[in-house]
């Protein structure tokens, strides 16, 4: 099956005016370098200041994942305080083995997919470091992402984090099959099935 670029959302969103919406639930962060992120991470227990970074660097695009995965802006935000609190909690039982935002986007799946089978708003264990910081972003303007939001609700959960990783954030099929732990080919597959669920709902 041949790969599908970013481009390939346009049939599907063109006509709702929401192309790249999700890009604009945020501001996309500058990123530091990976070397600078795995050593902020590996030291940000003991250092308030790299936790603060790495928040700085990496709140954006986490809370826009969170947002295509959950589709609501509470449970996003739950998201992402619970994903850099994960991250603090195990400095030392990663392995470098892809790069930081790699890295980052699996911990964010996993901590999306706990709270969709929560089903409930239930507050994130706190962290008295985490909620120093600043809050992650102010609500969007939800009208313009509304079409958004209900077309990606009716894909598979597979479905909806390949298109969020590929298409809405631009992820290769490699580093998405990194982050979703999965096979190349699986990504090309549930990537095909969601645009074509995509274009089927937004018809």
């Amino acid at each position: 099956m041949a790969d599908v670029s970013p481009q390939a959302l346009q049939p599907a969103f063109g006509d709702c005016g929401v192309v790249g919406a999700l890009s604009q639930v945020t501001p996309r962060s500058e990123s530091g370098s990976d070397d600078a992120d795995w050593h902020l991470l590996a030291s940000a227990r003991n250092e308030r200041r790299s936790l603060e970074i790495l928040f700085e660097r990496h709140r954006d695009f986490v809370f826009r994942v969170a947002w295509g995965l959950v589709g609501e802006h509470t449970a996003a935000e739950d998201v992402t305080q619970e994903v850099f609190l994960r991250l603090l909690e195990s400095r030392r039982r990663w392995r470098r083995r892809a790069r930081f935002r790699t890295f980052v986007y699996g911990v964010t799946l996993n901590v999306s997919r706990e709270q969709q089978r929560r089903g409930a708003r239930e507050s994130p264990a706190h962290d008295e470091a985490i909620e120093a910081l600043t809050p992650p972003v102010e609500p969007p303007a939800v009208g313009e992402l509304r079409d958004l939001s209900k077309a990606l609700g009716r894909l598979s959960r597979r479905q909806r984090e390949v298109v969020v990783l590929r298409c809405l954030e631009g992820l290769s099929t490699r580093e998405a099959a990194q982050a979703m732990k999965c096979r190349e080919g699986t990504v090309k597959i549930h990537l095909h099935r969601g645009l074509a669920a995509l274009r089927q709902a937004l018809e």
